[in-house]
């Protein structure tokens, strides 16, 4: 969305044999951060429910995930990106979207300008101060 509620841009990873939460979720955070750059977002801020994956990504953290944290740490220092933790009650566009992705084949996914599906993500929304 842009800073007016309206809604950009999503996207859908599918990955045959990757399973884990923590791997998809930094893959995810990873995917974002490489679709921003495409469409030369300079301000992008990057929601997830994963509360270890996002203090991974802020604190450089390592472990099973240190190879993509650091890649994601060293394409989002280019640009201004933050990476916030939001509970899954609040971040329910995500969540539908994840949802929505386990019933489309491998490969990427894209929608510009519209979701893929108005009822869980619809095209604008207000944002209470």
């Amino acid at each position: 969305r842009d800073a007016n509620g309206v809604f950009l841009v999503s996207s859908a990873l599918g990955i045959a044999g990757v399973d884990d939460p923590a791997n998809l979720e930094t893959i995810a955070c990873r995917e974002a951060l490489a679709l921003a750059q495409d469409l030369n977002l300079r301000e992008v801020l990057v929601a997830s429910d994963a509360k270890a994956v996002v203090n991974a990504i802020n604190n450089s953290g390592q472990g099973s995930n240190g190879a993509i944290i650091a890649e994601i740490n060293s394409l989002s220092s280019l640009l201004s990106f933050t990476f916030t933790f939001e509970s899954r009650a609040v971040n329910v566009e995500a969540h539908s979207l994840a949802k929505h992705a386990f019933s489309l084949g491998p490969g990427r996914h894209l929608w510009l300008g519209q979701s893929h599906d108005q009822r869980c993500i619809p095209h604008h929304v207000e944002f209470s101060e």
